[in-house]
């Protein structure tokens, strides 16, 4: 795989080219399961002295893993194995100054097509550059080296990986199977979305509704007492750098938040969740979750603009070709243009049969998230 690929230059926008100016606030949200990241929970994290300590860049290895496995010892081993090699190879690519803790799970995810999933195990709110508020993965929050910041979870990147798979490891004696997938792969893959390669933007708000999508929105924030007053729809970091594209006019996620931050004054606060959707999707700003939405299921018409500083100067397609929209595909990966070049792995789908190395080249598929 080579070193400066799709996937290093949009982990660099964000891990190395991001700047912010204050700590926001001391409320927190967690994710504690990837596979439902729209159980999202608020936590206090109130300043904290930072103890993490400076690691040497001659470490090979950034990433510490806490194996959460009870299949044979030496499945879990290859796992292990797995695990540090891809660890070894991020950090060969992102300058990296603090460890990044992962908590794993190897088990039955009672899903056929699923291999895995991962994502920040804590969103931290910092207010950017710009001097807008956005949320930033904790893994990524560390590597500021902040004296003081805001209380940390036990884990950076929570990840869980499918036991009923047949998978294959770089440690096995023999070529890969047909129906084997390559854990190596899927774990680089799952990492890069904990580092923050994650988008804000979704179909959350009518989904607790039970209702169909219409639109998408960032994550919607609530505050005050009992969590009823609404304090604004936010973006991920991530999102800084994507842009919308309908009609051959082309709009900034900021630039869509910001508008949607007018369907309703900050501050209401609502007694159920159905009241705030109804108040949301009765706004003529709704018009813009329309607009992202119809943008997020057309062929190239989301990108990422990799920031200034970055060896990779060209816009980068997010998948966008997927309708009707999918929640665990569309927009936080790239776009399949990007199948047949070695910048495939963070497309929606990967490949069976085929080690990582074969990939560079070839293609038959399955899904990571």
């Amino acid at each position: 795989m080579k070193s400066q690929s799709i996937y290093s230059s949009l982990l660099l926008c964000i891990l190395t080219f991001t700047h912010f100016l204050t700590i926001t606030a001391e409320r927190c949200v967690d994710i504690p399961d990837p596979l439902n990241p729209s159980k999202q929970v608020i936590v206090d994290c109130p300043p904290t002295v930072n103890s993490d300590a400076y690691v040497k860049r001659q470490t090979t290895n950034f990433f510490e893993v806490t194996h959460n496995c009870t299949a044979t010892a030496a499945l879990c081993n290859n796992i292990k194995e797995a695990f540090n090699d891809a660890g070894k190879e991020i950090s060969k690519v992102l300058k990296l100054k603090t460890i990044i803790k992962v908590n794993s799970t190897f088990t039955d995810l009672n899903n056929a097509y699923l291999l895995g999933a991962a994502g920040p195990a804590r969103r931290i709110p910092l207010t950017s550059d710009d001097n807008i508020i956005r949320r930033y993965p904790q893994a990524l929050v560390k590597q500021f080296s902040l004296s003081t910041h805001p209380e940390y979870n036990d884990y950076d990147i929570t990840a869980r990986f499918n036991a009923a798979q047949n998978w294959w490891f770089r440690t096995d004696n023999g070529t890969i199977g047909s129906d084997q997938y390559d854990f190596y792969a899927v774990i680089l893959h799952e990492l890069i979305h904990g580092l923050g390669f994650i988008s804000s933007w979704s179909n959350l708000l009518e989904t607790l509704v039970d209702q169909d999508t219409t639109g998408l929105t960032p994550f919607p924030d609530f505050g005050g007492d009992n969590d009823s007053q609404f304090e604004g729809f936010l973006e991920n970091i991530f999102d800084k750098y994507v842009k919308f594209t309908r009609n051959g006019v082309v709009s900034t996620s900021t630039d869509y938040t910001s508008q949607l931050n007018e369907s309703v004054p900050i501050g209401t606060s609502f007694d159920t969740v159905e009241e705030f959707v109804t108040q949301v999707k009765s706004s003529s700003k709704w018009e813009i979750a329309e607009s992202a939405l119809t943008s997020a299921t057309t062929k190239d018409s989301l990108t990422f603009t990799p920031a200034e500083g970055t060896s990779h100067k060209e816009v980068i397609y997010l998948e966008s070709s997927i309708n009707p929209y999918d929640p665990y595909s569309s927009i936080s990966h790239v776009s399949l243009r990007y199948e047949s070049t070695p910048d495939f792995l963070m497309n929606y789908f990967l490949h069976d049969g085929e080690t990582l190395e074969d990939l560079i080249q070839k293609d038959t598929l399955f899904y990571p998230y």
